[in-house]
């Protein structure tokens, strides 16, 4: 995982606000939220058939449930990740059902264990001030 300076970083606004702006940049909320808090993902290799990098910005509810077009979010520091991605069948898979509907995404892999390419962090940075335009932070 590596961290990444932003202005975002405590910015507040409406989940609609929000969402709407950064959906714009080909971010989603991502799998597996919780009604207090979750991430907005966005992932940095496109021309990939599996996506393995994603910048995440953590956004937390503060006056209603996250999804919830006027609750009042805030945006935490965003951070780039690394996903292994597996193509045969994952021997801890056994979780049953409803949990692999929420539970998309293995534990990240650390960043000092396997090093995210500059070419992500750059693609990360670049995602991060388009974004921030979007949203109007100066």
């Amino acid at each position: 995982m590596i961290r990444l300076a932003s202005k975002m970083d405590g910015y507040q606004n409406t989940f609609q606000t929000i969402n709407q702006a950064l959906q714009q940049e080909d971010f989603s909320l991502g799998g597996g939220y919780t009604y207090e808090h979750g991430y907005f993902d966005k992932p940095l290799d496109p021309e990939e058939h599996v996506y393995r990098y994603y910048l995440r910005i953590p956004a937390e509810a503060l006056d209603g449930d996250l999804d919830h077009p006027k609750t009042t979010i805030r945006l935490g520091q965003p951070f780039i990740i690394k996903h292994e991605v597996l193509t045969d069948n994952d021997p801890s898979g056994d979780i049953g059902l409803a949990s692999a509907l929420v539970n998309q995404f293995q534990t990240p892999i650390p960043a000092e264990d396997h090093p995210i390419d500059e070419k992500y962090i750059e693609r990360g940075k670049q995602a991060i001030q388009i974004a921030e335009q979007r949203l109007g932070i100066e």
